[in-house]
């Protein structure tokens, strides 16, 4: 019996010693490849797929970020003192003690694991920074591993971990390693690297960060999304606190130091983090080169024409109003854009200012809605471009319009309110927001002229051959709409929606490409401009508009309904600013009580109210009043001279059919 257990014994020892030895020669193999493979550190430093972008207001201040943010390279020897001691302390205390693993910290967190009723590998890593550190660079990314395997716990993942962590060992010194983990490792918020952290986070470099700054970034290191000080304060300094107990505990600080720093547990400064401009920024990266702004690895800042103060006047208005006129209940969002008259825009909300996510659905230019009636400017400065008096009497009445081919189709417009007025001016018409006569103007010059004046001015969606498109049946966004406005402002001439002035490569501030400063062209006369201005100063005055009047200003604009309330519109403008403001729901519920003479015109008071404070004068608006007009357009001499046949327009003698490009030439230009 003791012969047979001195046999077993002596043929299990034997076995255990060849299976050390093939293991161990299989690990030198497996270490020896790895290393072979293994590039030199300065290329391990930083490996991001795609570049930062910095964002910078018209003050050349940051208000926003986008992309994977990275700080520059850190050396772990030149690092923040309690920086060091914060990551060492909660990441691997025995860091530079180990080869790469440590068997006893993956035994204990596999103990820990099962203890709580997780899988071994789930939960406690028990990975030593050389082991995350294999990780993160994902055994050099080979074929056979992606990311998504690289990042999963499994035994396998584990195994492979240990020969790549001892040739990292081998091939590299603990302060390089510890170098390729401080710049590499994920810190939340786009940032990739304790400097890219620090500046997101504290707005300052890592060298200067205090204790409790230092202990607060080492603690995202367990869960960046958790305990992000932008997604809760209160469990990111709980989280910090934690830290310098460790730190303290490690004697990596002392007791006086720990006190200091857990009395002074960091905030974050509103100016650090995306308070403002979020949706301002997901537009620059829409609008600005692609290929520079989402697929160049370069680190890259975009100057821009975003004025804060505008935007946190928009944002304190929507919200004031979401709180004060808005039912609780309500899921209606509200849109804001803010131009300057150069087309340069200064503001803009996509949504309600609690949604600031980036990469959010951006109602200011992503959604298309029907503008209703803010869409008869185009129909009335057509008009009065082919010489249509704004004193010409149309008759305000229930008609039907046939078109399509062989006229088989038929449109019935009704007015806002199904009541009717008889015999009224264009001014009045346009004043009162009059759908038939909008109608019926748009059916007398011609779908076409409308479609071609809009299009000129700045709307880019299409637009159908309708004649229900005068009551803005056709969808637009929030964008394009004031954009057309600002052509309007600007006595005809296109206006160019800009929001950046210029692109650079962060590192050398080298300028690749700058913002176009091309002259617009001119899309209708100065005249018919003019008096267009007119007519939508006096919608304001004296018509659907007066709750968009800011006192002491001239202000012209335009409201807007769609059908069935889906949709409340007002854009308008000073002689400085434009400005549109959207109502509506995302499922296109219909509004209750909101119009665009109520609730979306108050909007635009109160924001134009706040960013004209500031203004050194108030500068009138150039306008033409429709007896100007009349005295300037030479209206019978046009019509004698060029012979032009004249037709009774509901009861009144009015000319329909002028030459355009007659009436043009003589009335064209400033």
């Amino acid at each position: 019996m003791l012969t047979i257990f001195r046999k077993t014994l002596k043929y299990l020892l034997w076995l255990f010693l060849n299976v050390t030895v093939i293991v161990l020669v299989i690990l030198f193999i497996a270490v020896v490849n790895y290393v072979n493979k293994l590039p030199p550190i300065v290329e391990l430093l930083d490996d991001r797929k795609r570049g930062s972008v910095t964002l910078l207001d018209k003050n050349d201040n940051v208000f926003a970020w986008r992309g994977n943010q990275f700080g520059g390279i850190l050396k772990s020897r030149s690092l923040n003192r309690a920086l060091h001691d914060a990551i060492i302390s909660v990441e691997d205390q025995t860091f530079y003690s180990h080869f790469g693993v440590s068997i006893r910290g993956i035994a204990g967190a596999i103990i820990i694991n099962l203890r709580e009723g997780r899988g071994p590998f789930s939960g406690h890593g028990g990975s030593t920074i050389t082991q995350q550190v294999a990780k993160m660079l994902c055994l050099l990314q080979s074929a056979t591993n992606t990311q998504k395997h690289c990042r999963r716990s499994t035994i396998s993942r584990k195994l492979l971990e240990i020969p790549f962590a001892l040739a990292l060992e081998y091939a590299y010194s603990k302060e390089d390693i510890l170098s390729i983990y401080i710049n590499r490792v994920y810190l939340g918020s786009g940032a990739y690297g304790f400097e890219a952290a620090s500046k997101r986070y504290f707005n300052k470099n890592s060298l200067d960060i205090s204790t409790g700054e230092a202990a607060l970034l080492a603690g995202l290191l367990k869960a960046p999304t958790r305990y992000s000080p932008i997604n809760n304060k209160e469990l990111s300094q709980a989280r910090a606190l934690t830290v310098l107990k460790i730190m303290r505990d490690q004697k990596s600080i002392s007791i006086e130091d720990f006190r200091k720093a857990a009395n002074s547990l960091p905030t974050i400064k509103k100016n650090n983090i995306n308070e403002i401009g979020s949706y301002y920024a997901d537009w620059v990266m829409q609008d600005a080169p692609q290929e520079i702004t989402k697929q160049s690895k370069e680190d890259i800042i975009i100057r821009t024409y975003f004025d804060p103060k505008i935007q946190r006047a928009i944002d304190d208005t929507i919200i004031s109003f979401l709180e004060k006129e808005i039912v609780t209940e309500s899921t209606a969002q509200i849109a804001v854009v803010v131009m300057s008259a150069d087309g340069r825009i200064r503001a803009m909300s996509g949504g309600r200012p609690s949604e600031k996510i980036p990469g959010q659905f951006n109602r200011a230019f992503q959604a298309k809605r029907q503008p209703g009636s803010a869409f008869k400017p185009f129909v009335y400065g057509a008009a009065l471009d082919l010489g249509i008096s704004p004193n010409a009497i149309i008759v305000d009445e229930p008609i039907t319009i046939t078109f399509g081919k062989n006229k088989h189709k038929e449109y019935s417009p009704k007015n806002y309110d199904n009541r009717y007025l008889g015999p009224v001016t264009v001014e009045e018409a346009f004043s009162k927001s009059l759908n038939t006569v909008a109608v019926k103007v748009g059916n007398q010059i011609g779908v076409n002229r409308i479609k071609t004046l809009a299009r000129e001015l700045g709307i880019e969606t299409l637009i159908p051959n309708e004649p229900s498109i005068a009551l803005g049946s056709s969808e637009v966004n929030l964008l394009e709409l004031t954009t057309a406005y600002a052509g309007i402002l600007n006595n005809g001439i296109k206006v160019n929606a800009k929001g950046w002035r210029d692109l650079s490569i962060k590192e050398t501030d080298e300028v690749i490409i700058r913002e176009g400063s091309e002259d617009g062209l001119r899309v209708f006369s100065n005249l018919a401009a003019q008096t267009l201005k007119y007519l939508m100063f006096s919608s304001v005055e004296n018509g659907t508009g007066k709750n968009a009047s800011v006192p002491e200003w001239q202000i012209a604009g335009k409201t807007g309904t769609s059908q069935s309330f889906r949709d409340a519109w007002f854009v308008g403008f000073s002689n400085d600013y434009v400005i549109g403001v959207w109502m509506g729901n995302d499922d296109n519920r219909p509004l209750k009580n909101v119009n665009g003479g109520g609730l979306p015109a108050k909007i635009f008071s109160k924001i134009m109210t706040k960013i004209s404070f500031e203004l050194s004068s108030k500068k009138e608006i150039a306008m033409i009043s429709p007896n100007q007009f009349d005295a300037l357009r030479t209206y019978d001499e046009i019509t004698e001279k060029y012979q032009v046949q004249s037709q009774e327009v509901d009861g009144k003698s009015k000319n329909s059919s002028l030459i355009g490009g007659l009436i043009r030439a003589l009335l064209w230009g400033d």
